[in-house]
């Protein structure tokens, strides 16, 4: 059968030109080149989750994140049925903990005593939620189970600027008493958080800003749409006050705090997830209120940052780029098409990974791609002692996956 190919392309732009139904901001033309050479090089030859992987605590549901406290011997898990779990590594066991209002994403303790949680709470894709159950950031007290509201609405901006980032003395700054229905919105999606090292300054992101936002497949529409409304804030818990950080970036998701020798934040290292870059953005020194790309054009979507004892840092790559992401984003009048279709029929690669960098941020140490028959959907690494564990951002998923580290061929740095 011969193929008009003139019809064909009138009713492709007919298609384009049909509504978007989620009302998803569309980006400009982006063009993604070849994966680094870097990171091809330490590219592993052998997958380590066929042979080495573990699974324990098969109780455990798919879970955005991970923390551990050696200390008590236990773990926590964000899970994807919206509760957080406790891992008891002296019985091998994992439980229901607390149910924060929306489901759990990024956690961290609250400072060196880690008698408290810090969690990002959020809508997640395919969920129904009542009204007054809230997104943002919220505060779990470990001995009493108590869970405590922290910030749930962020200031209403005057101005949209893109790829801005703030020094410490230009961020705006907003008292959260004064902040009110007039001044403020709702927060759209709390997804990562970071921790200054007094415990006084929280950093969060926000990968994008709408009013029905939400996790895994609610994300799905930004990664097609690519357009630059992701933030970073920070509240400050002795001034009470949210400052932007920064904003104008592409889905701002995992975050890492590089401090310096007095202990206050110089820099911060974040994914843009859906443009597979690494970035750099300075709050002090001479380059202060600007950023660097550190790595883009990676294999995949960069998701969590975590960093091991030696500096080292670990990221997962939640899903692979393929050839049909390069396309859409070049042509960028194809995503109206895209987004009024089903997201069960969309082509999504089975592949997941991880990748480690050396603790400047520049330098590759290792890479491997897994074909998802063993974990799907690895959302961060984070190393705990002798091994780095993997929570698979997946909701068939059940149990604790891990590796060695002695398994995986890091390359010195």
């Amino acid at each position: 059968m011969r193929i008009n190919y003139k019809i064909l392309m009138l009713l492709i732009l007919a298609l384009a030109s049909a509504c978007n139904p989620s009302g998803i901001k569309i980006g400009e033309s982006y063009k993604l080149g070849d994966i680094p050479s870097s990171i091809l090089e330490v590219q592993d030859k052998q997958d380590p989750f066929l042979n080495e992987l573990k699974v324990e605590m098969m109780d455990l549901p798919g879970h955005d994140d991970l923390i551990f406290d050696r200390s008590k011997e236990v773990g926590y898990a964000s899970g994807m049925d919206g509760w957080i779990w406790r891992l008891n590594f002296l019985t091998g066991k994992a439980e229901q903990w607390v149910k924060p209002p929306v489901n759990p994403a990024g956690m961290q303790y609250g400072d060196q005593n880690k008698d408290k949680i810090l969690v990002c709470a959020s809508r997640l894709g395919g969920e129904v939620y009542e009204e007054k159950n809230r997104v943002g950031l919220y505060e779990v007290d470990i001995k009493s189970k108590k869970i405590d509201q922290i910030i749930l609405n962020l200031p209403k901006l005057e101005k949209e600027e893109f790829e801005k980032v703030y020094s410490f003395s230009e961020m705006p700054t907003f008292s959260l008493q004064d902040l009110n229905s007039s001044n403020s919105r709702p927060f759209s999606l709390c997804n990562d958080l970071a921790v200054s090292g007094d415990g006084n300054r929280i950093y969060i992101t926000e990968p994008f800003e709408r009013t029905d936002a939400a996790m895994g497949s609610g994300a799905v529409p930004e990664a097609i749409g690519l357009y630059p409304h992701g933030k970073l804030w920070m509240m400050d818990r002795k001034k009470n006050t949210v400052s932007l950080v920064l904003s104008g970036f592409t889905f701002v998701d995992g975050i890492l705090i590089e401090s310096s020798s007095d202990g206050k934040e110089k820099s911060v290292v974040f994914t843009e997830t859906t443009k597979f870059r690494i970035i750099r953005a300075f709050l002090t020194g001479e380059k202060q209120g600007s950023s660097e790309v550190l790595f883009e054009n990676l294999p995949g979507l960069a998701d969590g940052l975590e960093r091991d004892e030696n500096g080292r840092i670990w990221t997962g790559i939640i899903k692979r780029r393929s050839g049909l992401v390069n396309f859409v984003h070049k042509n960028p009048w194809l995503k109206k098409v895209i987004l009024s279709l089903p997201q069960k029929i969309l082509p999504i690669s089975h592949n997941t990974g991880i990748l480690v960098i050396d603790p400047s941020a520049k330098k590759p140490l290792y890479y491997s791609m897994h074909d998802g028959s063993k974990i799907k959907d690895i959302s961060v690494s984070v190393p705990f002692e002798d091994r780095v564990y993997f929570p698979s951002f997946d909701k068939t998923s059940r149990g604790l996956y891990s590796l060695p580290v002695s398994s995986l061929k890091i390359k010195e740095f």
